[in-house]
């Protein structure tokens, strides 16, 4: 028996076409760097396309068609990119038309579509290029000024199109570090923290698991048969916190003690199957989360990063300790 053919809907829609500005190069320069801060970019039109109520319709590589929100998205990108080197930037152009659009399993299609691909493409990088007809729309409830470049010939449509561009106000989104904290290590210390806490917390909460608590998994699996004091030191914490996050992990099935003392220590621990699992279930997305909150930086400036900070905690231990 044949499959039914897919129902198609016809609506009215404000659609947007956005592609990045120079992504072959991009990619040539540094493929790694690249795909990490066009991941942290769609993080940013993800969320907005969700705030002001559209949906992400067809992707195709570096490609987003949706509805709405384009100069919220330009404005944010373009606060992302102040703190990337110039070489490193990943910028948008973005092409707006309203017109109805054919709707078949979710994905867009018609001339609709058609032509906000076409506005995208006379888009300067960073900006917002509109057809008329979203142009009428946009005029009275947006406050920006509109750069009329006229009427435009394009691939693939007959009659030409009259086009707008619109570019983000340029207003700083979020302040900037003052000096009294920019140049405060114990500050930046904190406020990096968060940054790193929070992206974890994403990943371990629907698990009903703290970020640290994922930390001593991986700590007990890589060092199997560990004991408590040895593990409050690996994980840089009081021997009161270490007891209280392996009794709750206890508790979850993720670690197990052995049946008895080794060696006169205290009870060793190992990770059980069902700990292994969450471990490498929840690997890839920590590394992912890692990687959005450090992809301002390219790879040589991250292995900076992480090799200073080591040091300062590995003196600070020695010292601890009462090393030289």
């Amino acid at each position: 028996m044949s499959k039914p053919a897919p129902t198609v809907h016809r609506h009215l829609a404000a659609i947007f076409s956005a592609d990045v500005a120079g992504y072959a190069r991009l990619m040539n320069v540094d493929e790694v760097g690249t795909l990490r801060l066009l991941g942290s970019h769609r993080d940013v039109t993800d969320r907005l396309i969700a705030q002001h109520g559209g949906r992400i319709a067809n992707t195709a590589g570096d490609s987003i068609l949706a509805e709405r929100c384009a100069l919220g998205i330009q404005e944010r990108i373009a606060a992302v990119n102040g703190e990337v080197p110039e070489e490193r930037r990943v910028s948008f152009r973005i092409g707006v038309h309203v017109g109805e659009a054919l709707v078949r399993n979710g994905d867009l299609f018609g001339d609709a579509v058609n032509v906000a691909a076409r506005m995208q493409g006379l888009a300067p990088p960073g900006s917002v290029c509109l057809s008329g007809a979203a142009y009428e729309y946009g005029r009275t409830a947006l406050p920006l000024d509109f750069e009329d470049i006229g009427a435009q010939r394009v691939k693939n449509i007959e009659a030409p199109i009259r086009a707008y561009l619109a570019r983000p106000s340029g207003q700083p989104l979020s302040r900037a570090l003052p000096p009294v904290h920019r140049r405060m290590e114990t500050h930046l210390a904190r406020r990096f923290h968060a940054l790193c806490h929070a992206a974890m917390t994403e990943v371990t909460g629907p698990e009903d698991l703290e970020p640290m608590e994922v930390a001593v998994i991986a700590s007990v699996h890589d060092a199997p048969g560990i004991d408590q004091d040895r593990l409050a030191e690996r994980m840089g914490i009081d021997l009161a916190t270490a007891r209280r996050m392996v009794r709750r992990l206890e508790r979850r099935g993720f670690v197990e003690r052995s049946a008895k003392p080794v060696g006169g220590r205290s009870r060793a621990f190992g990770v059980t199957p069902a700990g292994d699992e969450i471990l490498q279930r929840l690997r890839p997305a920590i590394r992912a989360a890692q990687d959005r909150v450090m992809a301002p930086l390219p790879d040589r400036e991250r292995e900076t990063l992480i090799d200073l900070l080591a040091r300062v905690i590995k003196v600070t231990d020695i010292k601890a300790r009462g090393g030289d």
